[in-house]
C-alpha cells in the first residue's frame, strides 16, 4: 500500500511534461541502452531523435567512415529530418589521439542558432559512441567553430550537452528553482523559491517557464507570462538560452511594465539554469519587438536592479 501511494504522489508531482529540445525518452531496456544510435531531428527542428544503428564492424575506422557517410547521405526516417541541412557538407575529418576534428563548408554558418546546437548535439553524441574517439572539435573553412559571443567553442566531450542528451540514469530529479513575479504595481521583480521534482529529459529552463506560467504562490506576487505561454523549444549551449515562445507569450501579455516580464524570465532562466544570457524568440522569429520596445535579437543578461529588496517587499505587505 507505502509503494502504491508513493507511485500515486510521485505522479502528481511529476506532472510537469513539456516542449523543449531534449531527446525523445522512451523506456529502455538493459540491452537497447548498448546499442548504438544514429541521431536526427524531428520535423519542428525542436528535439534530438535516435534509432538504433548497427554496424557491420564494431571498429573505430569503419564506424568513423560509416557514420560520415551516412550523416553526409542524410538518412532519415519518416518521422525527422537530416541533421545536416542540403547546402551544409563534410569538407574533411581527421581522428588524432581520440579527438575527432570534423571540418564543415561555410553553409554550416547560415544554420539557425538552435538548428546549429541540436544538429551539433546530435553529431557529438553520435560519434562519441565510437571506440577510442574522446573528443569533437567542429571547424567551418578550416577556421575554429566559434559562439554567438564570437569564443572559440573548442573540444566537446560526453559532458557538454548532457541536458540534451537525456543521459541521467534516474527518471526524475528535485530541484529548487528561483522564480521571479511582479509585485502589485508591475513595476518590480519579487523572488519566490519553489522545490520542484520533474523528468530529467525535460530541460530545467522549460521547467522554469512552465512555473512562470503557473503563476506566483505567494500573497503579494503576481504573475509576469499568460498562462497560455509556452516555449516551443528551449536549449541552452555556450552559456546562452535560447526559448522559442509561442505567440500567446506575446499577444496575451499581462498589463505589466514590458522590461518586468522579459527579465521575469531571464532573472529566473539565470538563477536556476546553467545560463548568463538569455535570447527569446517568438514562433520562431526574432523580427521587431517585444511590445514596444524590447529588441527580440537582443541577448539579456541579468537585471538585478529591477528586484525587490526583501525589506523592501515586507514594508509593502505591512
Amino acid at each position: 500500500m507505502k509503494k502504491y501511494l508513493w507511485t500515486l504522489l510521485l505522479a502528481v508531482f511529476a506532472c510537469v511534461f513539456l516542449g523543449g529540445c531534449s531527446i525523445e525518452e522512451k523506456e529502455e531496456t538493459q540491452t537497447e541502452q548498448e546499442n548504438y544510435n544514429f541521431y536526427y531531428l524531428n520535423t519542428g527542428e525542436t528535439t534530438l531523435k535516435k534509432m538504433v544503428y548497427e554496424p557491420q564492424e564494431e571498429s573505430t575506422e569503419f564506424m568513423m567512415k560509416d557514420l560520415m557517410q551516412r550523416l553526409s547521405g542524410r538518412e532519415t526516417p519518416e518521422d525527422g529530418i537530416a541533421l545536416l541541412p542540403e547546402a551544409v557538407s563534410v569538407n574533411s575529418y581527421d581522428l588524432q589521439e581520440k579527438r575527432l576534428v570534423i571540418d564543415f563548408n561555410s553553409a554550416y554558418l547560415e544554420m539557425s542558432r538552435t538548428r546549429e546546437i541540436l544538429t551539433r548535439a546530435g553529431i557529438v553524441e553520435m560519434f562519441l559512441q565510437i571506440p577510442d574517439i574522446e573528443i569533437i572539435r567542429f571547424t567551418v573553412a578550416g577556421q575554429e567553430l566559434t559562439d554567438s559571443k564570437n569564443e572559440t567553442i573548442g573540444d566537446m566531450t560526453e559532458e557538454t550537452f548532457l541536458e540534451l542528451s537525456g543521459k541521467d540514469k534516474d527518471a526524475y530529479r528535485y530541484d529548487t528553482f528561483t522564480l521571479y513575479f511582479t509585485d502589485e504595481s508591475g513595476e518590480k521583480l519579487v523572488s519566490e523559491k519553489r522545490n520542484i521534482l520533474y523528468r530529467r529529459t525535460t530541460p530545467k529552463a522549460a521547467v522554469v517557464l512552465a512555473q512562470l506560467a503557473r503563476g506566483p504562490s505567494e500573497q503579494g506576487h503576481y504573475r509576469t507570462i499568460s498562462e497560455d505561454s509556452l516555449p516551443i523549444s528551449t536549449v541552452i549551449a555556450d552559456g546562452i538560452c535560447y526559448i522559442n515562445m509561442n505567440k500567446a507569450f506575446q499577444d496575451n501579455a499581462p498589463e505589466i511594465s514590458e522590461n518586468v516580464q522579459i527579465y521575469s524570465i531571464v532573472d529566473s532562466i539565470v538563477d536556476s539554469c546553467k545560463a548568463d544570457r538569455v535570447q527569446i524568440s517568438v514562433e520562431g522569429s526574432l523580427e521587431g519587438n517585444f511590445k514596444n520596445s524590447m529588441p527580440l535579437y537582443s541577448f539579456y543578461e541579468k537585471n538585478e536592479e529591477l528586484i525587490e529588496t526583501a525589506e523592501a517587499e515586507e514594508q509593502q505587505s505591512e
